[in-house]
């Protein structure tokens, strides 16, 4: 059984998209069993939280990409050089040993809205038809089920999510069949989950998401500066966790561009 835990990078709003904030969006999926999740990666964070925040139990720590970069709260500790060398260190190792396989997809939605056929779609709701599709396709090559666990917006954005998650699997889309596609994910829900339910996996897609959104970009040539860390955890996405064909190919199955 796995689960596929969802982050994004940027906003599903179509206003400024000459800026480049604003113009691209991307859903990172992040595919592990539920035996890895308990007894690799909730361990593997503890220790970390434990030796490095020394993190209350009952107020736990809770990794959040933005908070990190900007030292903020709990992570204003990673301003000394010896912790943050620690902790990079640490994540990388976790990045590196813990099971799980990632798919990303980033649309250009400038180019997008060009388009006719797309005027229609909703950037975000169209991103988790591809991964809802490119999970299935994974599942039936592992010969498993699972499930997809977004993290929760609130309100109507959690509702309209999740009918585009009915809509594609009532219909499917062009390369995959509903049928396929309710058999490998038979639940009729998306189970969101929040930040504060500290969920280890979701806080490891929205520590790869990043660097996976912007390594996409980058080697489709656009002005993008990966750092050092962002270019270690690049060279682990592309050399073992993205998904891929059985002959080796990232692209279209680890990674996806559009439109």
């Amino acid at each position: 059984m796995y689960r596929l835990y969802v982050d994004e990078v940027g906003t599903d709003d179509m206003g400024n998209l000459e800026t480049d904030d604003c113009r691209y969006l991307s859903l990172t999926g992040v595919a592990m069993t539920i035996d890895a999740s308990r007894e690799q990666l909730v361990p593997k964070f503890d220790w970390v939280k434990n030796k490095i925040f020394r993190h209350d139990p009952d107020n736990p720590v809770i990794f959040h990409r933005r908070k990190i970069v900007q030292r903020k709260g709990v992570f204003g500790i990673l301003r000394c050089p010896e912790k943050a060398a620690l902790f990079d260190e640490a994540m990388l190792r976790i990045f590196s040993q813990c099971e799980y396989t990632v798919i990303t997809a980033v649309i250009d939605k400038l180019d997008a809205s060009t388009k006719t056929n797309w005027r229609e779609k909703h950037p975000y709701h169209y991103l988790m038809q591809i991964l809802v599709e490119k999970f299935a396709r994974f599942l039936d090559r592992k010969n498993d089920i699972g499930d997809v666990v977004p993290e929760g917006r609130k309100g109507k954005k959690d509702g309209q999510l999740q009918y585009a998650y009915e809509a594609v699997r009532s219909v499917g889309n062009h390369y995959y069949p509903p049928e396929k596609i309710c058999y490998r994910i038979p639940s009729k829900s998306l189970k969101f989950r929040y930040k504060h339910e500290n969920i280890a996996g979701l806080q490891l897609a929205d520590l790869l998401a990043h660097p996976s959104h912007m390594y996409i970009r980058s080697s489709r040539r656009h002005d993008v500066n990966l750092g050092a860390y962002a270019r270690k955890v690049k060279d682990i996405l592309v050399n073992e966790k993205y998904d891929r064909s059985k002959a080796g190919f990232v692209s279209g199955y680890g990674t996806k561009y559009l439109p």
